[in-house]
């Protein structure tokens, strides 16, 4: 650092109180406040949310979960208590304190000598020197304009990904609701099959009493309710997973009936490309990682203009046994060995990863929307099919079997079957209507907002 120095010597005897005024005047200047910011380039004051917020966002809240709730409720409770949320508030309070603290001022440095002269002549005497100096680092205002729009960048940065946060917990939410009614109503029809299996088992012991029925088909019976009732507790067991995973989501207080209304309401998922390629632009990944990429370029404007050196200015007083000292230092920084032409390298780097990650992403959200829009169509043609010609057939088929079974024209092996061939049909329904929802949350997650492209239409429930 080169400095340049204005010394004024002055006669011990007169002016040796203006030396402990001016190191006065240095240490109040250093316990100051920061100096007032210019109007050019303001700094946004936003509070940032303490320990309690966050505390009171992720705290349970007691609830009403009696009657039938829809899936929007629980989405909305996920969006209040889970700890995503608090981590998306903690984000954005750091981005805004960081912002905050691109714009502060340097601290000024404050030195203070004090020494004791060792003389090297017989007829002078020992002395105690001291001294002080005050200095102030500033940097030239587009470096600190450079470094504040870089902060502001990455604030927009967090708040994209805080939409994307919050997007992906929607989505979350949704397939666990689904996958809980899904296992609800396949616990609902094993008890069903259960009690139907426990009634033909009785029928076939009267049946055995008057002569009508043999020993295997007793036993045939028996084992064909054994077998209903380790599929009814095996679905039970099932449904209660999947309440504890919703519970895990939404609300710890989810009642054990919890009834989902809109699981699986019938959904018909517009199949124009056109108008989902529109809406799959707008996002919210996409807008992040556009963020991220202007991020990047306020990042290179940032490590160029911190090329420019900064400059410190300060103060000084020194004491001399015959004479003190003051004056005034102006210093600058020379960039001999470092350039920060890594740091540029680095930043320019930065922005070439951010567009192709961007281009990398669009792909994937195209594939991932062409992908779910055909499971949508798959699936929802499936359980139309399956509702609207296979169920009524199979119900036709058991009503007629078990006509035959009780006046004796059907053998129990031709009941069991039509049964089973039911059950089969049934399980394909549901399946098909639990794949169908899923696909369109993964619908709405590739588009960006789960309701946007989708027209709602409630059937009737077979």
């Amino acid at each position: 650092m080169f400095t340049l120095l204005s010394a004024i010597p002055h006669s011990y005897l007169g002016n040796r109180r203006l030396v402990p005024a001016m190191f006065a005047v240095a240490i109040l200047a250093s316990c100051g406040g920061s100096p007032p910011r210019t109007p050019s380039s303001p700094v946004p004051t936003a509070p940032v949310n303490d320990a309690s917020q966050v505390v009171d966002i992720v705290a349970p809240q007691s609830r009403d979960w009696s009657g039938q709730v829809p899936i929007a409720r629980l989405v909305a409770a996920a969006e209040a208590s889970h700890p995503t949320r608090a981590a998306i508030v903690a984000a954005q309070a750091k981005a805004v304190a960081l912002v905050s603290q691109a714009g502060a001022w340097e601290n000024p440095e404050l030195e203070l000598k004090v020494g004791r002269t060792k003389p090297r002549v017989d007829d002078l005497e020992r002395d105690q020197p001291y001294g002080g100096s005050l200095s102030q680092r500033l940097s030239w205002w587009g470096k600190r304009n450079a470094r504040i729009a870089a902060a502001r960048a990455q604030q927009q940065v967090t708040e994209a990904e805080g939409q994307v946060a919050l997007l992906s917990l929607r989505a979350d939410v949704r397939r666990a609701a689904i996958r809980y009614a899904a296992a609800i109503d396949a616990a609902t029809q094993a008890e069903e099959d259960s009690r139907i299996a426990n009634e033909l088992a009785m029928m076939t012991k009267t049946k055995a009493a008057v002569g009508e029925a043999d020993r295997s088909s007793v036993a045939r019976a028996a084992l064909e309710a054994a077998t209903s009732a380790l599929h009814r507790d095996a679905r039970r067991r099932e449904a209660v997973t999947a309440l504890t995973v919703l519970r895990t989501w939404c609300d710890p207080g989810l009642p054990d009936h919890l009834v989902v209304a809109d699981a699986f309401a019938d959904t018909t998922a517009l199949t124009d490309a056109t108008s989902l390629a529109v809406a799959a632009e707008r996002h919210p990944q996409l807008r992040a990682l556009a963020e991220v990429a202007a991020a990047a370029t306020a990042t290179i404007a940032a490590e160029r203009q911190a090329r420019l050196p900064d400059l410190t200015i300060g103060v000084f007083a020194d004491r001399e046994a015959d004479k003190d000292t003051y004056g005034a230092t102006l210093g600058f920084e020379v960039p001999l060995w470092n350039r920060n032409e890594g740091g540029i390298a680095a930043a320019e780097a930065a922005q070439a990863q951010a567009r192709a990650t961007a281009r990398s992403e669009r792909l994937r959200l195209q594939r991932d929307l062409a992908e779910a829009l055909g499971a949508v169509q798959t699936a929802q043609g499936e359980a139309t099919a399956l509702r609207e010609q296979a169920v009524p057939v199979a119900d036709e088929a058991i009503q007629l079997r078990t006509t035959a079974f009780q006046t004796g024209d059907a053998s129990l092996a031709d009941l069991l079957e039509a049964r089973r061939a039911a059950n089969v049909v049934r399980a394909e329904l549901r399946d098909a209507r639990r794949r169908a929802a899923l696909a369109v949350v993964d619908l709405g997650l590739a588009v960006g907002d789960p309701a946007l492209g989708l027209v709602t239409t409630e059937q009737p429930r077979p």
